[in-house]
């Protein structure tokens, strides 16, 4: 092997090695990735700018810490929806659409916005708004958006507010900090979200958040219907957690 080729093939493991640091860790600091990998800082400097300008890594303009972008989640979820777990969520969305009359949708965060992934509609009920796959929606308005949201810190919500776009979508929608917050803490009480028509008329959520082994929000699953009384809101939300329980634990959480 000449050294040229040798040198390459330095860079691409010492890039890989990076990027599995920082997803093992969620965020990093420089010193702390020059601890865990080993490479000297002006090399490691030089792969993750090329790592940020590819958009793999975002690097934090608050505290300088580098985390994985959505783009280095696609990686992972082309690579997923061939597996048995992107079966799985398939499975589990249509399940939940079938047996309660909803449409099923499993959808992540990206660049502050709720992105919907998956989306499954029995009975083609054709809501404009977050059920199709790859719409984007206000995580502030929608339930699987509050849902990721509460596994946030209130300081962190307080950040992320302050990046929002935030508009009214119908009367209902959320548009103050501090109500958001007071839906978050209920949340967090009893581990669903609501959305009570506030991305659309007519349009009534349930959400709930799933968490891998580190405790992070990987997406959101939510149910959307046409109404929300309080038993419909029993049946739904219990179904909804204990489906999400079952995916969380087979991403690796575990509830210590």
């Amino acid at each position: 092997m000449s050294e040229n080729n040798a040198a390459s093939l330095q860079v691409i493991e010492r890039t890989f090695a990076v990027l599995e640091t920082i997803a093992a860790e969620k965020t990093m600091r420089l010193n702390d990735l020059y601890e865990a990998t080993g490479i000297n800082k002006a090399s490691l400097l030089r792969i993750l700018a090329s790592l940020c300008g590819c958009g793999y890594v975002n690097k934090s303009e608050r505290d300088g810490t580098y985390s994985l972008s959505f783009k280095a989640f696609e990686v992972g979820v082309k690579a997923v929806r061939t597996s048995e777990i992107d079966y799985v969520i398939r499975n589990t969305l249509e399940e939940l659409s079938k047996k309660h009359n909803v449409v099923a949708q499993f959808s992540v965060e990206d660049h502050d916005e709720l992105f919907c992934l998956q989306s499954y509609d029995e009975n083609s009920t054709g809501y404009t708004v977050y059920t199709r796959v790859g719409q984007r929606t206000p995580m502030y308005s929608t339930s699987a958006g509050k849902a990721i949201l509460s596994t946030y810190s209130n300081d962190e919500i307080r950040e992320k507010w302050k990046r929002y776009n935030v508009r009214k979508l119908s009367s209902n929608t959320i548009t103050d900090l501090d109500s958001l917050l007071k839906d978050i803490a209920l949340v967090r009480q009893r581990g669903f979200a609501t959305d009570y028509e506030e991305c659309e008329p007519g349009l009534y959520c349930v959400g709930t958040v799933l968490l891998n082994f580190n405790l992070c929000p990987i997406g959101a699953i939510s149910l959307s219907t046409g109404s929300l009384s309080d038993e419909r809101l029993a049946e739904l939300s219990e179904a909804l957690l204990e489906q999400c329980r079952r995916l969380s634990y087979m991403l690796g959480y575990t509830n210590k």
